[in-house]
């Protein structure tokens, strides 16, 4: 007979300081040095995964890393990472990953902590470099290629257009019926654009993945969706949550940075209205501050201005 499986610990339960010998010997074997835990910080977020920061005394200095455990993308987070270490958007490197969970009883991996703040913050006071400096990485993320992911190409499918994202808003629809729905997807069909290729990006160009440093880009964050989507749709993804961001001409310079007509913006916006009114009813929760009443108002007011 076989040695018996090594038993897994839930993931939600660990806590690197209660397992300290072992976190320590985990890192100093991937890194090659000599390690000592400082200190371990769960970061926040919206999922019950959240990472931890671990910081740690390490080559005679102090460094910060970030401890991901099990989820349901962590490989392919992590060999995303590895594989964008070398194209010219900033990321933070990824170190010994463990699919058997023989180091901590649990699949993991860590990467360099990016020290700085947040993007969004910026973005909200009205700091003109910051928005400049969503466009410029927003475009660069985009700009990478298939050829250039050749070492993920296995987990990156073609990509999901702006047209997917309508149909599979519709099929819930179909399912569920609503006058306002069916007129809204005639229109949306009626007035749909010339669609932009499927770009790759993190998956999430949400501001506050984006960490800055000095008025520089210091990484970019939260890769575990990482793969190729409409652009155009995920970019706008700031300006649909925080309407404080609306009306600075983020929106229509992205378009012309990307060789995109800004008049096509207004069937995105419809599209966001259609797609999160879907989401928040099949949820039953409210996207931030988006409900199913006011998404209904909102879609309501698209279809009669357009």
């Amino acid at each position: 007979m076989g040695e018996p499986e090594k038993e897994r610990m839930n993931p939600t339960a660990f806590h690197p300081q209660d397992h300290q010998a072992q976190v320590e010997q985990y890192l100093g074997r991937c890194l090659g040095e000599s390690v000592r835990l400082i200190r371990a910080q769960e970061l926040a977020q919206s999922t019950r995964d959240a990472p931890w920061r671990l910081d740690v005394e390490v080559g005679g200095g102090t460094r910060s890393y970030v401890l991901r455990l099990e989820s349901r993308r962590i490989e392919h987070e992590y060999r995303v990472l590895r594989a964008v270490e070398s194209v010219p958007v900033p990321a933070p490197r990824a170190y010994g990953w463990d699919p058997a969970g023989e180091a901590l009883g649990v699949r993991c991996f860590f990467y360099d902590f990016v020290e700085g703040e947040s993007l969004l913050d910026h973005m909200l006071a009205g700091e003109p470099w910051a928005d400049e400096l969503y466009i410029d990485t927003a475009c660069a993320l985009q700009s990478v290629t298939r050829d250039q992911l050749q070492a993920v190409s296995d987990l990156l499918a073609e990509g999901e257009t702006a047209a997917d994202v309508l149909e599979d808003a519709y099929a819930y629809f179909q399912a569920n019926p609503h006058p306002l729905a069916d007129a809204a997807y005639a229109r949306l069909k009626e007035m749909q654009p010339v669609l932009p290729e499927p770009r790759f990006s993190n998956g999430d160009l949400w501001p506050d993945n984006l960490i800055v440093r000095e008025g520089q880009l210091a990484g970019v964050i939260d890769w575990a969706l990482a793969g190729f989507s409409d652009p155009l749709f995920e970019f706008l993804l700031p300006f649909f949550l925080r309407p404080a961001l609306r009306g600075r001409g983020i929106e229509e310079r992205y378009c012309r940075r990307m060789g995109l007509d800004p008049a096509v913006l207004a069937w995105y916006h419809g599209l966001e209205f259609f797609d999160s009114w879907r989401w928040v009813r099949l949820t039953g929760e409210p996207y931030e501050q988006h409900t199913d009443e006011s998404l209904e108002a909102d879609l309501a007011r698209w279809l009669e201005a357009w």
